[in-house]
């Protein structure tokens, strides 16, 4: 019977883990209006360096032969440019 005062511990302890995970945020809830390919369709064709961004918008430039890292951020802007600076794509990520 030493099984009983384990189980009533389980039974105590399980909703009080399942209320503290509750509480744990999402890393990835971005609000999805902080990057709009529909939105920002309108730079392209435009130079990167004659364009105005929110301050707040995070965004990123590349080039014809850029690097960029895999890590998805939906809420970043990427603008693609080519050899003079044109915006030739956009794209969230």
């Amino acid at each position: 019977m030493t099984l009983l005062p384990v189980t009533r511990m389980s039974m105590i302890a399980a909703p009080l883990l399942l209320a503290l995970g509750a509480c744990a945020g999402n890393p990835y809830d971005i609000p999805a209006t902080q990057c709009s390919p529909a939105q920002h369709q309108a730079l392209v064709g435009r130079n990167v360096g004659e364009v105005f961004l929110p301050p707040n918008l995070r965004k990123r430039e590349v080039g014809p032969d850029g690097v960029m890292t895999r890590d998805y951020n939906p809420a970043r802007l990427t603008m693609f440019l080519d050899a003079k600076g044109w915006i030739t794509r956009v794209a969230c990520g």
